[in-house]
């Protein structure tokens, strides 16, 4: 396995971004959440190749966004260093939005890190450390050990888009990619929800062109696999341009971990993770940047929960808002444990189905046994995402 830097775009490509406005939404105004994320996701995928590994002959991608992570501002330091510091000796990647390369500097040696510097659409510094690197690596060849293609497919252009809430791509270049495309691949979450919502027309019926994807709560691992089977199988047809739409953002705990690169040339155009934008719109503050966006179920990238909770009471005791995807009943009472035993209150948001007509929000408080005890049993048996957070924001919004 080779760990080294690699220049952008041999294991992919990304487009040219540097003139898209950040997570642009008609009518709406631009917000300093907006230019975060811009410089996590947009600036992610401009340095997403420098870091690779080799799997079967081809080169696949460490993005400094492909997993958890914790993104801080200039107005965080200093006294947040020893905080990133903690965070790079446990595997987590860290980014720094702003003019921070002193301080990316003092922090590459940490646990081996490797220093990625981006900067645009505003700068920022990703440090990616070799265990992350290395647990990356682990995890891409055991999806990509059910990934097959047949040796004599033809040719593709795969693009992979980021939709959802706050896509970086406007509705008429999404219109205009996906009506270039040969074919669509996209979940029936995205078919039934997020096209119809984004583009202002009911989305088309899934078919030859418009392949439909089911989404596994449950096991996201089997959506992996499904929408492996159907680019492969648009492969063996002869598609030669196909658009793959995938909600928030393509490279974070997502499909493109399953992408086979064999006679495929992959296209990345970014987005904003939907549990990032629904825990902002839930009260959570996202700027100035001080975020730990992390997965609520450990076991499925190779961590524990006894790492998780490590994780979850450096930042918490940091005042570092958490947000927390693919959450179960059993790790959900960790996080709440975690906490109540933070020495100030903290606000506690758990949203599922968010952007749907199903979707629900329950705001407490850490200081709330009453209010934690509802939220744990209202979230059994479901897959949702929990935002912890300084202050009464969020208190408003509605049960």
């Amino acid at each position: 396995m080779s760990l080294d830097a690699v220049p952008a775009g041999l294991a992919g490509h990304v487009p040219d971004l540097a003139g898209t406005d950040a997570a642009r939404v008609p009518g709406r105004p631009e917000t300093a959440a907006d230019a975060v994320h811009a410089a996590l996701f947009h600036g992610a995928a401009l340095v997403r190749d420098r870091v690779s590994v080799e799997i079967n002959g081809h080169r696949y991608a460490v993005s400094p966004v492909s997993a958890g992570f914790l993104a801080l501002g200039v107005e965080a330091f200093p006294r947040a260093r020893d905080v990133a510091a903690a965070a790079l000796r446990m595997g987590r990647p860290v980014a720094l939005i702003g003019e921070l390369a002193g301080t990316a500097l003092a922090l590459a040696g940490v646990a081996g890190s490797t220093w990625i510097h981006s900067p645009e659409p505003s700068e920022a510094h990703f440090l990616l450390p070799a265990r992350f690197v290395r647990d990356r690596a682990w995890l891409l060849r055991r999806r990509l050990s059910c990934a097959h293609t047949r040796p004599d497919g033809p040719p593709q252009r795969l693009t992979a888009v980021g939709v959802g809430p706050r896509p970086f791509s406007s509705p008429a270049e999404l219109r205009a990619l996906v009506g270039r495309a040969e074919a669509v691949v996209a979940t029936d979450w995205t078919y039934l929800h997020t096209l119809p919502r984004l583009l202002g027309t009911p989305s088309p019926p899934p078919g030859p062109r418009h392949r439909s994807v089911p989404y596994d709560s449950a096991d996201y691992d089997a959506t992996i696999r499904q929408v492996s089977t159907a680019l492969n199988e648009l492969q063996d047809e002869g598609a030669r341009d196909v658009a793959l739409l995938v909600e928030g953002n393509p490279d974070t705990y997502d499909i493109l971990d399953g992408v086979c690169l064999d006679r495929r040339r992959l296209d990345v155009r970014p987005g904003v993770p939907i549990a990032l934008v629904a825990a902002g719109e839930a009260g959570a503050p996202a700027a100035p940047a001080r975020i730990a966006y992390l997965s609520g179920l450990p076991h499925r990238h190779g961590q524990t929960r006894r790492q998780l909770r490590d994780e979850l009471e450096l930042y918490v005791r940091a005042g570092i808002t958490c947000v927390l995807v693919e959450m179960t009943y059993g790790d959900l009472d960790l996080a709440v444990q975690v906490a109540r035993r933070s020495p100030t209150p903290r606000t506690l948001v758990l949203l599922s189905d968010a952007y749907t007509p199903d979707a629900r929000r329950l705001v407490t408080t850490s200081r709330s046994a009453a209010g934690t005890r509802t939220m744990l049993e209202r979230a059994r048996g479901t897959l949702s995402t929990l935002a912890i957070f300084d202050g009464p924001g969020g208190l408003t919004g509605r049960p």
